[in-house]
């Protein structure tokens, strides 16, 4: 993440675990999450719990989150596109 970039969010975490990082975007804990180089078992239920709750759940390009991406985004609906436009930046 660049210094901009930080600048825009209020505070970046590193959790530990895919699977809290899914569960508290699901529960509002936290806004959005975004884990890079996965493996489909360490996020599948994360995926499946915060779909559940209502969060977008996508790849690095704003596409529906699957199998074969590269990334898993996990973000309140509302903060979406915002999250997508400071993506686009990197």
């Amino acid at each position: 993440m660049t210094r901009l970039h930080a600048e825009q969010v209020l505070r970046v975490r590193m959790l530990g675990s895919a699977a809290i990082d899914l569960v508290w975007v699901a529960s509002g804990k936290l806004d959005a999450s975004i884990a890079l180089s996965n493996h489909p078992w360490d996020m599948a239920a994360g995926v499946a719990i915060a779909r559940d709750a209502g969060a977008s759940v996508m790849d690095l390009d704003g596409s529906s989150h699957t199998l074969g991406s590269v990334a898993t985004i996990a973000v309140a609906p509302r903060m979406r596109d915002q999250l997508l436009q400071m993506l686009a930046t990197l």
